[in-house]
């Protein structure tokens, strides 16, 4: 089984993936400064209890998105890791073969 990696390809995909970690990582951090006031529902008790709801909603879709902006960054710079890798194995790769096909004088 013949299996090609196209480095400039896994270096693009890396880029991207660093790119959807900073926009989430930003919109992570939108989304914590914009906190709900205490009392924007109404003051009785389904109005609170639905706030308190939605801020609990509100804590985990931050802590998701910061999850994913982690993900999405390590994903990006292992890839990037990856080309660098599978560049230079084959740049050793190609001295061995020229080392070995030069006649010995």
């Amino acid at each position: 089984m013949i299996v090609e990696v196209d480095p400039h390809l896994l270096r693009a995909g890396a880029t991207m993936a660093q790119d959807a970690g900073r926009h989430i990582g930003s919109g992570a951090d939108q989304l914590a400064q914009a906190q709900l006031p205490a009392g924007m529902f109404g003051d009785f008790a389904a109005a609170q209890a639905f706030h308190a709801a939605l801020s609990g909603h509100h804590t985990q879709n931050v802590q998701l998105m910061r999850d994913h902006h982690s993900t999405l960054s390590a994903t990006g710079t292992k890839a990037h890791a990856a080309a660098a890798a599978f560049v230079e194995t084959d740049e050793c790769n190609a001295e061995v073969i020229r080392a070995v096909a030069e006649p010995a004088s």
